[in-house]
């Protein structure tokens, strides 16, 4: 019974043991800084830009994320304070200064930034987050920082495996989530909707010519599918992994060129260094005409997971919990019915990544107590870009129509009920109804069960070079 019991905890071990393997330092020394670069950058680009101006000060109604509505927009000088705190620990992460309360603060920051409006929501911000808060739990500082330097007790050459596995695991997951969900017929039998983005591109340089042909946007639909789903097994492999590289860099300039997507490529492109070798950084200087002199990196017990010794597995298993509901998130869009391009529940926090392009036309109806309807614009209430986000996502729809449901109680008129007349054209189908029309939002809660109020998606497949059309009603 005794050597059963062994045998069956070797292969645990061995695990636990390979987890704790010491590996170089330098690679996560360099994800550290970069990351922190590209993040107080970001910040500064979003502030130069007057972004704050237009996606917070502008509106005067902002979207809430569901359990979030506690997370208030500040005043204009609270949102630069904001914004100059992310900047700022930024790049205190990437110097290595103060590290932990850096990283702790900018994840806090950050995620409150992001939680601010849901018209704001960017899936390379919400991957943003994540990796910060991985962070948060890793030792990238105690190599090439201030504190190494200020503090030589905290210096160390290596770091255990499970710091770089645990980050390349978030990765990962991106890609495979990306891939798979391209695995659907729009994208894959009709190319839909790069039909629909890449004709308008028909004036750049040298492919311009070809962007409007039908087989190019099959070919790009289909390398992209294929791209995501195998991209990460090859930077697993050493001898595929330069190759997997280059194009990385290739398909990542590619959408930056194509589509404005901010900082995605540069995160992309950021984040796949974790998979290569931990000495990269230091094999790299060594061939520059005068590298700099490196001692060999020597395995320490004293690692971040051994100091934590009596919560190693209170910690361990909040890791496994992490990443089992990161791994779950992505796949709750099966408990709704119908296709979550057109009913969006399941949509976020899945890495569906540009998989849908929706346009519409919003009108509400208030009825009041006295049965007197009043037709309502929502450009009433939003700006014009806050219109172009949520006018095919039912959630905010369903959002505002509260709103205009509190503020014609708050006149005095109520109780009113609140009707939407939503026409939505999905990935260049005709336009049909999102919402039901006779269905009263005004009295729908929101939540994640099953939204009855949103109508079957469109059983029609999306044509070929046909124009969105948008049927609009008085």
């Amino acid at each position: 019974m005794g050597s059963r019991a062994t045998e069956a905890t070797a292969p645990r071990q061995r695990f636990l043991n390979w987890l704790q393997q010491p590996r170089d330092i330098a690679a996560l020394a360099v994800f550290r800084m970069a990351f922190g670069l590209l993040m107080c950058a970001g910040a500064l680009r979003f502030m130069a830009n007057g972004w704050i101006e237009r996606l917070f000060v502008a509106p005067e109604f902002h979207f809430k994320y569901w359990g979030f509505s506690w997370v208030t927009v500040p005043p204009e000088w609270g949102l630069y304070a904001l914004y100059s705190g992310i900047a700022i620990t930024a790049a205190m992460v990437a110097l290595g200064a103060f590290y932990r309360v850096a990283i702790i603060s900018f994840w806090c920051l950050f995620t409150y930034a992001e939680l601010m409006d849901v018209v704001t929501y960017l899936n390379h911000y919400y991957f943003v987050s994540l990796l910060a808060l991985i962070l948060c739990f890793l030792s990238p500082h105690r190599a090439w920082s201030v504190d190494a330097w200020r503090k030589p007790s905290l210096r160390a050459e290596t770091l255990p495996t499970w710091q770089t596995w645990w980050l390349r695991f978030q990765v990962g997951l991106l890609y495979f989530y990306a891939g798979w969900a391209k695995f659907e017929t729009d994208w894959l039998l009709h190319a839909q909707p790069l039909n629909i983005w890449l004709p308008p591109h028909t004036g750049m340089p040298l492919i311009g010519g070809l962007l409007d042909d039908i087989w190019v946007h099959y070919a790009f639909s289909w390398f992209a599918f294929v791209f995501d789903v195998t991209i990460i097994g090859f930077m697993l492999m050493r001898w595929s992994r330069p190759y997997a590289f280059a194009v990385i860099l290739v398909f990542h300039v590619m959408t930056h060129l194509f589509f404005n997507i901010g900082l995605f490529p540069f995160i992309m492109v950021l984040s796949v260094l974790v998979f290569f070798d931990a000495d990269w950084p230091r094999k790299l200087l060594r061939r520059l005409p005068h590298p700099p002199r490196f001692s060999a990196p020597i395995a320490t017990p004293s690692t971040p997971m051994a100091r934590w010794r009596p919560l190693t597995t209170l910690f361990t298993v909040a890791v496994l919990v992490f990443c089992s509901v990161q791994f779950l998130l992505p796949l709750r869009h099966w408990a709704y019915p119908g296709t979550v391009l057109w009913n969006e529940q399941g949509m976020r926090f899945s890495w569906r990544v540009m998989l849908r392009e929706k346009s519409g036309a919003l009108t509400y109806h208030v009825v009041t107590a006295d049965g007197r309807r009043r037709q309502v614009s929502p450009h009433d209430y939003l700006t014009e870009a806050q219109y172009r986000e949520m006018v095919g996502q039912p959630d905010l729809i369903l959002q505002l129509a509260h709103h205009i449901r509190d503020s014609f109680n708050a006149q005095g008129v109520g109780p009113v009920a609140v009707y939407a007349d939503a026409m939505v054209a999905l990935n260049g189908r005709r336009a049909r109804p999102l919402i039901d029309p006779e269905v009263d939002l005004a009295k729908v809660r929101d939540g994640i069960g099953r939204a009855n109020w949103i109508t079957a998606p469109p059983e029609t497949v999306p044509p070929l070079h046909r124009p969105l059309e948008i049927a609009r009603h008085p």
